[in-house]
């Protein structure tokens, strides 16, 4: 009987998701639903190479060509309720208020980093009602990886032409004097010896995306913009938000012996975590360590 219980929630699970997608594509014309689906195809193409081709050359231009081809898909009419759910190269979030959802995506190369892509997609929908006093919003924004180039990390605030790269994986929107900040959770995987943690925020100032905010109050001297926690690529930590108790949780790393302080290729993590709460427009580390994650 609890076999029979089980298997009727997922069928109406996978029912209710199916019965969703379709209310979404209704919003699409005919004809711009065959132009999307003609670039879905392409895209599961190129993103193929993207990933599995063993030439990086190879790789490099399909990543190029990709993000032609996914530009152009984004111009389509109503693009936004298309899901581009075959694209399993494709992180895809939406904003837990539905104002934009945010693609994410990376082609590795031959010493071991990532290249990041990304764009934000507006809402047609919230974006109409916002840009009727002022025309603020674009319908997309194309993200640039420029993590390199950012001289401090922990205290610069960036645009979509110089972000900072990742793949995300957690939206959580907070307000604060009818301000709305989007904290992003992301991945990095850095190069051969290290992987990064990344938790940053995203505001829209004037219609135009900035990411990066004094927002992290972690050490009470000096508020950070994002939090970057770098450890040894063998290592995984727990970066994550509990949607019930509204805790930011981190996994504390720390070197594996002291002589190795500063060398992030020797940092692990030690069991302990620390949460912050969001207070006055603010990410609020808490006192004491989180002991027990639900």
């Amino acid at each position: 009987m609890k076999i029979k219980i089980c298997l009727f929630v997922l069928l109406l699970g996978a029912f209710s998701v199916s019965a969703q997608k379709q209310k979404l594509l209704q919003k699409i014309d005919s004809l711009s639903l065959d132009s999307l689906r003609d670039y879905e195809i392409r895209l599961g193409g190129l993103g193929f190479s993207m990933v599995r081709d063993f030439d990086e050359e190879v790789r490099i231009t399909s990543g190029r060509n990709f993000i032609r081809q996914f530009g152009r898909a984004l111009r389509v009419a109503n693009s936004y309720y298309y899901p581009f759910d075959s694209l399993k190269n494709l992180m895809v979030l939406y904003a837990p208020d539905d104002l934009f959802r945010i693609f994410t995506w990376n082609v590795a190369t031959n010493d071991e980093t990532f290249r990041y892509f990304g764009v934000i997609q507006m809402n047609p929908e919230k974006v109409a009602k916002l840009n009727k006093k002022e025309e603020l919003f674009n319908s997309f924004y194309p993200l640039i990886d420029r993590s390199d180039s950012i001289g401090d990390i922990f205290f610069t605030t960036v645009d979509q032409n110089k972000w900072f790269g990742a793949s995300y994986y957690k939206i959580i929107k907070t307000s604060f004097a009818k301000k709305d900040y989007y904290t992003l959770l992301g991945w990095d995987g850095a190069g051969p010896a290290t992987n990064k943690k990344i938790a940053d925020v995203l505001v829209f100032n004037n219609g135009k995306p900035n990411f990066g905010a004094p927002i992290f109050d972690i050490n009470k001297k000096r508020r950070y913009y994002r939090m970057v926690f770098e450890f040894n690529n063998q290592a995984t930590i727990a970066l994550r938000y509990d949607d019930k108790q509204k805790y930011l949780i981190y996994e504390n790393i720390v070197p594996n012996k002291p002589a190795n302080a500063g060398f992030v290729e020797h940092y692990y993590p030690d069991g302990t975590f620390d949460y912050l709460v969001w207070k006055n427009g603010v990410w609020q580390k808490q006192a004491g360590f989180l002991e027990v994650i639900k």
